[in-house]
């Protein structure tokens, strides 16, 4: 009967294990945040990358900093002619087990009518909110890169 207890026991542990191995497995993070220099009352861009290594989609729906304000997600393409076009985008899709890169000439984030004069070196607060994820708060470094 003892044995019959251990074997259960066992099986309950390993079972556990097997589970909280599976809820650890993804995670959810920004990485490389950093802005622009800009100065009081003009325009700047934050750039991020979003790493999604969970087994569920997810989207950036919005972003808010006390730094400017308003904030818009905007993408840049350029047509056949070689014009370049941006354009506002509501929300951006972070699929599962990849990343979504936010870099100049593609995908930026714009802060329009900074509050503050943004030097290198300064750190500003960007507050995203994911559909799934929630609300993230990270920091972007101010430079020139």
């Amino acid at each position: 009967m003892e044995m019959r207890h251990f074997r259960v026991g066992l099986l309950i542990t390993l079972l556990m294990l097997a589970l909280s191995a599976c809820a650890s497995a993804g995670e959810f993070k920004i990485m490389d945040a950093w802005i622009k220099p800009g100065k009081i009352g003009s325009t700047s861009e934050a750039f991020l990358i979003i790493s999604n290594a969970t087994g569920t989609s997810d989207s950036l729906e919005s972003i808010s900093s006390d730094a400017a304000s308003s904030i818009e997600i905007r993408s840049q393409d350029q047509d056949k002619s070689g014009r370049i076009t941006m354009k506002v985008i509501e929300s951006v899709p972070v699929p599962a087990q990849q990343e979504v890169i936010f870099k100049p000439g593609e995908l930026a984030i714009a802060l329009t009518g900074l509050k503050q004069d943004l030097e290198p070196g300064d750190t500003i607060d960007l507050t995203l909110n994911f559909k799934n994820a929630g609300i993230m708060t990270i920091q972007a470094k101010v430079n020139e890169h």
